[in-house]
């Protein structure tokens, strides 16, 4: 605890379960039993112990400062009382924010995997999250669960309370000093808020989950005398996104992956999102803004995904495991910064070789673009080969992604060189963990400190100016990889290629 806050926030903060004093929404109502339905009671042994909302169908947001002995999660009711099997999802990982120390000094938020995904339905549905900071002036709303009076009987039904926000600067003159990124709301100056109890759950305004229940000053949660204090949200979107992209890979592949490799990819495979461990081109160098024009980010809903690359004007190129509620690809730019909608096109459909995994080979997939793109200063194509490569080719790979697990995004686009590895060597160096799939290069990794990881999927290796290869697989820690990087060969589909654009021209 920071020395300015340990008489004002110990043992006074919201994070508390049912059994704190007052631990009950401040002159709340019940909620409506059709609204709502993103709200999570997290939960120990003992029951109720802080307050949560579901983001997507296997995650649920919290507080970071809720991590006591949590197992569960309930959803789908507001009452507690009527809790059941169907309803107890248990949690499977836990994701603390890695600057996270105490509610004093910040980052006071916590992203729960759930053990499985839940069926979105009437009684249970996400909520969005904020696209970027609130308006703050909005009225909004904060929910929770609790007792009505210190040592009283445990409050089973969600109570809801309307709150307005307060300015950021008025409440750190009032509060003395506050951590970053945080969002002031009720409390001070009205007889409306959350109080012990209601940490983890939302501050929901128009709609979205704008900010956390963090803490409050609660010598007598009725007449708050400080306004409560949330978790700015928006601050740590890519964090979240990030954590998420990472999670929906892992658990794609943990589906598809051929037993020869299981031990060996899981979880090495290149497909990984920008949030996945030492997810950045190894030891390259901010591509030059003039070049690779034909780079293509292969994006999902929340963000990149994978690379690609365009080979007509209205085809990108990537990997075939990278399919995976894809929705559109962003060209023209190597910032991903700098999306707006003239560089966002979407997808129009796909197409894949007979595939299972990156195993079983034949990881190559086009995307059919809803529109022919403009070719100019900021977008060109790459050429492909015409037949197999020269092995004694030096190549280039390049990627976004990720600098570190949980670190900042690495949204330029970085590019390394890499040397070819005799494809029987590779064989070989592969050999003693399963048989490499037919129909691939080698290159980069083994033997050097250069080469692809995790995020940079589907992207090309170039050689000569041609697209020779699209990354498919690695293995082993990025910076120093102990085998051959793995790329599907481009020339071996060029008449599968050949054959689906024509059709489209």
């Amino acid at each position: 605890m920071h020395p300015l806050h340990a008489f004002l926030l110990f043992p006074l903060l919201a994070y508390l379960g049912r059994s704190a004093d007052g631990s009950e929404i401040i002159n709340g109502e019940l909620a409506p039993e059709n609204s709502m339905l993103y709200m999570a009671s997290v939960q120990n042994s003992k029951g109720h112990h802080c307050g949560g909302f579901l983001i997507s169908e296997d995650f649920v947001l919290t507080a970071a400062h809720c991590d006591l002995g949590i197992t569960h999660v309930v959803l789908g009711t507001h009452d507690l009382k009527r809790v059941n099997d169907d309803n107890k999802i248990s949690i499977q990982e836990k994701y603390k924010h890695e600057s996270y120390k105490n509610v004093a000094k910040g980052f006071d938020i916590m992203l729960l995997k759930l053990s499985k995904k839940v069926s979105l339905n009437g009684r249970v549905q996400t909520i969005p999250l904020p696209t970027s900071g609130m308006n703050k002036e909005d009225d909004c709303q904060v929910a929770g669960w609790g007792a009505t009076q210190t040592h009283g009987p445990a409050v089973d039904d969600l109570t809801v309370v309307d709150v307005s926000t307060i300015k950021l600067e008025d409440c750190k003159q009032m509060w003395g000093r506050l951590p970053d990124n945080v969002i002031c709301a009720g409390g001070y100056g009205t007889k409306k808020g959350f109080c012990q109890g209601d940490s983890g759950g939302p501050l929901v305004c128009n709609g979205k989950a704008v900010g956390v229940v963090s803490f409050n000053r609660a010598a007598n949660c009725k007449y708050p005398d400080k306004p409560n204090v949330y978790t700015d949200v928006s601050k740590y979107l890519p964090w979240i996104n990030g954590i998420l992209q990472q999670e929906r890979q892992v658990s794609c592949l943990a589906g598809i992956m051929h037993p020869l490799h299981a031990f060996l990819l899981f979880p090495l495979l290149a497909y990984l999102g920008r949030s996945a461990d030492g997810s950045e081109i190894i030891n390259g160098e901010l591509a030059p803004e003039n070049s690779m024009l034909y780079m293509a980010s292969v994006q999902d809903s929340v963000g990149h995904l994978c690379g690609g690359f365009l080979i007509s004007e209205d085809f990108v190129l990537t990997a075939a495991h990278c399919y995976l509620d894809i929705t559109h690809v962003v060209l023209g730019t190597h910032d991903l910064n700098s999306v707006d909608d003239d560089n966002k096109i979407s997808i129009k459909s796909y197409f894949r070789k007979p595939y299972e995994n990156v195993g079983s080979g034949n990881d190559i997939m086009l995307l059919k673009l809803s529109k022919k793109v403009s070719l100019n200063g900021r977008v060109q194509t790459i050429p492909l080969p015409t037949s197999g490569m020269n092995k004694q080719d030096d190549c280039q790979v390049a990627g976004w992604g990720y600098n570190q697990t949980g670190g900042r995004a690495v949204d330029d686009l970085r590019v390394v060189d890499v040397s070819i590895i005799n494809l029987e060597d590779c064989k070989e160096q592969w050999s003693h963990l399963g048989h490499l799939p037919a129909n691939v290069i080698c290159a980069g990794g083994y033997g050097t400190d250069k080469g692809f990881c995790q995020g940079d999927s589907g992207g090309p290796l170039v050689c000569n100016g041609k697209a020779v290869g699209v990354v498919s697989f690695n293995n082993g820690t990025c910076s120093y990889p102990n085998l051959p990087n793995v790329y599907t060969d481009v020339s071996k589909y060029l008449p599968w290629i050949n054959g689906i654009l024509q059709r489209y021209k």
